[in-house]
C-alpha cells in the first residue's frame, strides 16, 4: 500500500502529461510507484520521454504499478489523500475523498513491455532557472512538421554553450549556458519546456547519455531521448553583421511594454498578410495596421525610442515583433524593406523574415494616432481585430542583403502639431451621427418585434380558447 497527498497528484498530474506527449484521449503508460527509506518515486516513461518525482522521506518499502488513469481520475480535495493498493499483477485499486464523498475504483494494470528507465549521466552541469526560461523560448521557434531539416528539435550546441532553433521564418540563437559535452545535440521540442511549476527559481542541472538528454531540478528528473538522425541548418550562415545594418532601433523600455499590449489588438486586413504590420522608421518608429473593418489604418507612434540610419518602411508579422518584446530584445537592426529584420541583446540573437514591401499600409490624415507617452488615443475610430489564416512569409535564408524596391518614399509622412486630428474632426461627427441613427433604428425595429410577439401571444390565447370551447360543445351534443 503506498498513500500520496491528493495535492501532490493534482501538482504533477500536468508535468507527466506534458512531459510524455499524451493527448486528452490517449491512455499513458502505466505508472511506477517506489516507496523505500529515501522517500516515494513516481516513475513513467514511453519510447521518447520519461519524468520522475521524488518525495523525500522514509517509507516501507513497496512497489506499486497501476495505469495512467489514476492520474486523471483522482480529483480529491488538498487534505485529502490517496491510498493505491496492487491486489495482483493484474489488479489495483485506487481510494480517495472527493468532496466528502468516497471514492473507490478497481483498475485493470494491462502487462506491458518493461522499459528500463533511463539512468542518470555521470557528468551534470549545473545552470541556473534561466536555462530552463530559455528551452521553453526555443521550443516556440520550432516546426514539427518540417521534412527538409529536423527544425522540431532544438540544436544544443556544447562548445559555445548555445540553443539554436528555427522554423524556416525565424531563427533564435541564445547563449551563456553549461553543456557538459563538446558536441552538437539534437533534442525534440517539449511541450513541458519553459512551463510554470517545475523549475521555477531553482537550479536547473543538464546532461546526457549515449540515448537521452536528462535535466533535474529540485523533485524531478525528465529525460528527452535525443534525435541522431536529420539535419539541422547553419544558424552562422543566416545572420547578417550587426555593422551591415541601415537602420538600428533602440525601443525603450516603456514602449516595449506598451507595444507588446498593443499589437494583438490592432486591426487586421484579411485580403493580404493576415497579422501583417507596417514598421515606419521615417519620422521616428510608428507601427501601422490596416483592417477590413476600419475606415482608417491605426498607429502606434512610439516616441520615446531612438531610431539611427535610413527611414525605411517594411511590412512584417506582428507575433515575430512581439515575441522580440516578450523576449526583452530591445535593440532591432533593420537591413532593407524586404530584409530579415534582427534584434538582440548581450547573449541572444532572434532573425525572423519579412513580408512583400508592397503590402504595407500607408498613412493618411484618418489614421488613429495612439503615442506611446499619451494616455488614450487622439481619435476614437472603432478597432475590430479579425483571425484570418496566416500568410507563411518568405523564407529568411533567401534575402540578407536587403535587395529589393525600396518603399520608404511611398507611405506620407503624418501631418504635425495635430494637424491629424482638426481634420478629422468632421469625420468623427459623421461617425456618431451614423452610430446615433443606427442606434434609433435598432430601436424602432425592437419595438416592432415586441409588439409583433404581443399580437402572436394574443392569437394564440385565442385559438387555444376557441379549441376548449368547441370541445365543451361537442360533449353537450353527445
Amino acid at each position: 500500500m503506498i498513500t500520496l497527498p491528493c495535492a501532490l497528484v493534482a501538482a504533477i498530474r500536468p508535468v507527466f502529461k506534458r512531459s510524455l506527449h499524451l493527448g486528452n484521449r490517449e491512455q499513458g503508460p502505466n505508472l511506477l510507484l517506489v516507496s523505500g527509506p529515501d522517500g516515494l518515486r513516481i516513475r513513467a516513461r514511453n519510447d521518447y520521454a520519461a519524468v520522475e518525482y521524488h518525495l523525500p522521506g522514509d517509507d516501507p518499502a513497496s512497489s506499486i504499478q497501476v495505469p495512467f488513469a489514476v492520474l486523471m481520475d483522482c480529483r480529491g480535495g488538498k487534505r485529502d489523500w490517496l491510498t493505491l493498493r496492487q491486489e495482483s499483477p493484474q489488479v489495483a485499486t485506487a481510494e480517495w475523498t472527493d468532496k466528502q464523498i468516497p471514492q473507490l475504483v478497481r483498475y485493470d494494470v494491462k502487462p506491458v513491455k518493461k522499459q528500463e528507465f533511463p539512468s542518470c549521466p555521470e557528468a551534470m552541469a549545473d545552470n541556473d532557472a534561466r536555462l530552463w526560461s530559455a528551452l521553453g523560448a526555443a521550443v516556440e521557434v520550432t516546426d514539427p512538421d518540417s521534412t527538409r531539416y529536423v527544425l522540431g528539435c532544438l540544436q544544443l550546441k556544447g562548445t559555445q554553450g548555445q540553443i539554436v532553433t528555427a522554423d524556416g521564418c525565424q531563427l533564435l540563437v541564445q547563449a551563456g549556458y553549461r553543456f557538459p559535452w563538446d558536441e552538437d545535440l539534437l533534442v525534440p521540442g517539449s511541450p513541458l519546456f519553459g512551463c510554470q511549476g517545475v523549475v521555477d527559481d531553482q537550479p536547473l542541472s543538464i546532461g546526457r547519455t549515449d540515448d537521452w538528454l536528462t535535466l533535474r531540478s529540485g523533485p524531478w528528473t525528465l529525460h528527452r531521448r535525443l534525435q541522431k538522425e536529420g539535419r539541422f541548418p547553419k544558424a552562422e550562415s543566416v545572420i547578417p553583421r550587426q555593422e551591415d545594418a541601415c537602420s538600428r532601433v533602440q525601443v525603450d523600455p516603456d514602449d516595449a511594454v506598451f507595444l507588446a499590449d498593443a499589437l494583438r489588438r490592432l486591426p487586421v486586413d484579411s485580403q493580404t498578410s493576415a497579422l501583417g504590420i507596417t514598421i515606419d522608421l521615417q519620422e521616428g518608429l510608428t507601427i501601422r495596421a490596416g483592417g477590413d473593418h476600419t475606415r482608417a489604418p491605426v498607429e502606434l507612434v512610439l516616441s520615446r525610442s531612438a531610431v539611427d540610419g535610413q527611414r525605411l518602411c517594411l511590412h512584417t508579422d506582428r507575433d515575430y515583433l512581439l515575441r522580440a518584446m516578450r523576449l526583452g530584445l530591445r535593440d532591432l537592426y533593420f537591413y532593407g524593406p524586404e530584409a530579415p529584420v534582427q534584434a538582440s541583446d548581450e547573449q541572444r540573437t532572434y532573425l525572423w523574415a519579412s513580408l512583400a514591401s508592397d503590402h504595407a499600409v500607408r498613412s493618411n490624415h484618418k489614421a488613429v494616432r495612439i503615442d506611446s507617452v499619451e494616455t488614450g488615443p487622439q481619435q476614437s475610430n472603432p478597432v475590430k481585430p479579425a483571425s484570418p489564416s496566416k500568410r507563411r512569409p518568405r523564407d529568411m535564408a533567401k534575402d540578407t542583403n536587403g535587395n529589393g524596391k525600396t518603399h520608404a518614399n511611398d507611405a506620407a509622412s503624418t501631418p504635425a502639431n495635430g494637424q491629424a486630428n482638426s481634420n478629422s474632426s468632421p469625420d468623427l461627427i459623421e461617425q456618431a451621427e451614423a452610430l446615433r441613427t443606427t442606434l434609433r433604428t435598432g430601436v424602432s425595429q425592437l419595438s416592432d418585434l415586441i409588439n409583433a410577439l404581443k399580437q402572436q401571444k394574443k392569437n394564440t390565447r385565442n385559438v387555444q380558447s376557441a379549441l376548449a370551447t368547441l370541445r365543451q360543445l361537442e360533449n353537450v351534443a353527445l
